[in-house]
């Protein structure tokens, strides 16, 4: 098998990434999932190893920040990093990408005919699979399709129907271009990728409602857990709180930022040396029950929420537990950390103010968002993005953060350790931030909003229990005929 027959559906895979920010190249989206959607159908006997290298370079390039945070925080030599690298990606590629090999068998057991019903299964088939993304290897929300169409006319579909739709008709444009190849019809998909494209950034009333500060103190995590380190981290961030403004009427400090718990008596006279703990609402260790939370915590009603979706490696160790004590990585204070409760209250702010507090990767599942606007009037997320380093993974996540800002109607306070923090609207607009790697103070207003998207009411599941629907449809045609005959 020649080597340019691994290479090619490698480079396809990758450059789909380019979409995704900060490149922001979306129609490369469509190439690269076209080439795949046409190698699943095909009759090439390598197809296969073909689709497996689309996904290594898929996931290899998307998921590229694993690499930096088992390097540079993982204090292991390239070598050992490189291989970690090498085996999550193989583990992603066999987990979400392979089994998409079952489309052509699929097809071929349902007896499919129309070609437009075609196009349509092979959308639903697509679908199921990024699904899939949300629940395998406890969830792994990322590089979804759909979030591409951030500062595009397509991105008012999220309030609707959420993210999946918008992956739908990216799965479904590329599945029409492979049908209807070389005929007069397929040049409607080139029509529909133009009209999804299309800019569009809505202007933004300045809002008053409330003022708020986001400290942005950009120290190195894993400093903070040396001896006495905890005292340059105090005065870092006692010298930004000092220069907010007294109309700020709430100030956001990110995830986990100080080294020791709520209720040990550190913490307690920290709160106490800012002045400001009524204001103040702040990423922060819990122990609870001899279990370690990753939480927010709002000192003015002594609430907190507790993360529920935990970074793989990062605050868990899965598959093994032997992996500890491989290298440092595995041996971090943050690896043993406990899932929080699914179902939990929304924490109150200021005077009785419920909001939706995701930590971090939270972020990326949409249905445990829209679960907890039910009954918010803001979203604040917290966040330790040191972790990507200089990578892309930032970019992807203030991304993930503002298309679930525009599916819930929130207005969203982001702030992170050292970037990209920032102030987005209720309709995805970045209002202001502060860059990746700076230490800042960042000041704006922002809406207190009530009202409920139908993608928050009753829009999650619409498109995933259609392309469920979808698939069946065919193959129960072919079970009511068999019952006829008998």
């Amino acid at each position: 098998m020649k080597i340019i027959n691994f290479v090619v559906p490698t480079l396809f895979g990758s450059i789909g990434i380019l979409a995704f920010a900060p490149f922001s190249i979306k129609f490369l989206i469509f190439i690269s999932y076209g080439y795949l959607i046409r190698l699943l159908i095909s009759n090439d006997s390598a197809i296969f190893w073909k689709v497996f290298c689309w996904g290594l370079g898929h996931w290899g390039f998307g998921m590229s920040w694993i690499i930096v945070s088992v390097y540079y925080y993982g204090e292991t030599t390239i070598a050992i990093s490189s291989m970690i690298y090498i085996l999550l990606t193989i583990i992603l590629t066999l987990v979400f990408t392979a089994p998409l090999l079952i489309l052509k068998h699929s097809l071929k057991a349902s007896k499919v005919s129309s070609n437009f019903f075609k196009v349509i299964f092979i959308s639903s088939i697509f679908i199921i699979s990024e699904f899939s993304r949300y629940f395998l290897l406890n969830g792994v929300p990322w590089l979804i399709p759909g979030n591409i169409f951030l500062n595009t006319i397509t991105q008012n579909i999220y309030p609707f129907f959420g993210v999946t739709s918008a992956s739908f008709l990216i799965y479904f444009v590329c599945s029409f271009i492979v049908v209807f190849f070389g005929k007069k019809i397929s040049y409607l998909s080139i029509i529909i990728i133009l009209i999804s494209l299309f800019p569009y950034n809505p202007k933004e009333d300045i809002p008053n409602d409330l003022q708020v500060s986001i400290i942005q103190p950009a120290s190195n995590p894993f400093l903070k857990y040396e001896d006495n380190y905890f005292l340059k981290i105090e005065n870092n961030l006692y010298e930004l709180l000092n220069q907010t403004s007294d109309e700020s009427q709430l100030i956001v400090l990110p995830e986990a930022e100080l080294p020791y718990a709520q209720k040990s008596k550190r913490f307690a006279e920290f709160l106490k040396g800012t002045g400001l703990s009524e204001k103040i609402i702040l990423g922060s260790w819990k122990y609870e029950e001899s279990e370690l939370y990753n939480s927010i915590y709002s000192p003015k009603y002594d609430e907190s929420y507790k993360k529920i979706h935990l970074v793989p490696f990062g605050e868990y160790i899965p598959f093994i537990e032997g992996l500890r004590g491989i290298i440092g990585f595995f041996d971090l204070p943050m690896s043993n950390v406990s899932q929080g409760n699914r179902n939990q209250d929304n924490i109150r702010v200021l005077n009785n103010i419920k909001i939706s507090t995701p930590i971090c990767f939270d972020v990326a599942f949409p249905n445990t968002v829209r679960k907890m606007n039910i009954s918010s009037l803001l979203m604040v997320n917290v966040s330790n993005d040191t972790w990507f380093g200089n990578s892309i993974g930032p970019y992807h996540h203030l991304s993930i953060a503002r298309v679930r800002a525009i599916e819930n109607n929130r207005y969203t306070i982001r702030s992170t350790n050292d970037g990209i923090s920032a102030i987005i609207s209720n309709n995805g607009t970045i209002v202001s931030l502060i860059e990746k790697g700076k230490s800042g103070i960042l000041e704006s207003n922002v809406k207190f909003i009530s009202k409920r998207t139908f993608y928050s009411k009753i829009g999650y599941l619409f498109f995933i229990s259609l392309s469920f629907i979808i698939v069946l449809i065919p193959f129960l045609k072919i079970l009511w005929k068999k019952v006829l005959k008998s």
